[in-house]
């Protein structure tokens, strides 16, 4: 979702558009010398020792990030070089359309073959690379998932469901539809899951679901 122009990606790719010092004095020791003798007069304390000079510190060496890119244009284009998987071979077509109010992406059946992303204009790349990579996710399901590989899913991710698919164009977070494409796009990115089935997983774990995103 984002950006009010309408772009489609096919398999030929984007089209469009101190220390302190020392102590104040030094203990002074008057001798004793034997009468008649005069008093002795203790020696001066020595003096302080300068402090060491002030070093500046020296400049950071990190850079600063870059700037968010500007244009709905330009942050799709940084979203999709985030995305390493193969995906113009699923036969989908992604197509950028403005923004739909409670929606961020749709991916239809295989057989229709495309993914819309509904980009806000205040969207930011991380977020718009999260929502593609989610949705290509599901086209992966569609593509390779069957009922034996979901029921695989369901045991390595703990889960248990009445359904695999929610309704159409309802929030997916809860089934294992949804946990699947969460768990694509972490894969993906390493940023997060918003899964509410079971948490991100962990290396090990993920070694193990990984097979489930290719044929």
């Amino acid at each position: 979702m984002h950006a009010s122009a309408r772009s489609v990606l096919g398999s030929s790719g984007y089209q469009s558009s101190a220390w302190p010092g020392p102590p104040d004095g030094q203990p002074v020791v008057t001798p004793v010398a034997p009468e008649p003798t005069t008093t002795v007069p203790a020696p001066p304390p020595a003096p302080a020792p300068a402090p060491p000079p002030q070093v500046a510190a020296p400049p950071s060496t990190l850079a600063p990030p870059p700037p968010e890119p500007s244009t709905p244009e330009a942050r799709i284009s940084a979203a999709l070089a985030r995305i390493s998987y193969p995906w113009q071979q699923l036969g989908y077509r992604i197509v950028f359309l403005g923004p739909q109010p409670g929606i961020s992406g749709r991916t239809s059946p295989r057989s229709m073959g495309f993914i819309d992303i509904y980009v806000r204009p205040d969207e930011n790349v991380d977020t718009l690379a999260h929502v593609i990579a989610h949705e290509l996710g599901h086209a992966v399901d569609l593509t390779y998932g069957n009922d034996q590989r979901r029921a695989l899913w369901e045991r390595l991710r703990g889960i248990t469901a009445q359904s695999w698919f929610t309704c159409s164009m309802c929030q997916d977070f809860s089934t294992p539809a949804g946990d699947f494409a969460e768990t694509f796009a972490f894969w993906q990115l390493h940023d997060y899951s918003r899964s509410q089935l079971a948490p991100a997983p962990t290396p090990t774990e993920l070694s193990q679901l990984a097979p489930l995103f290719g044929p």
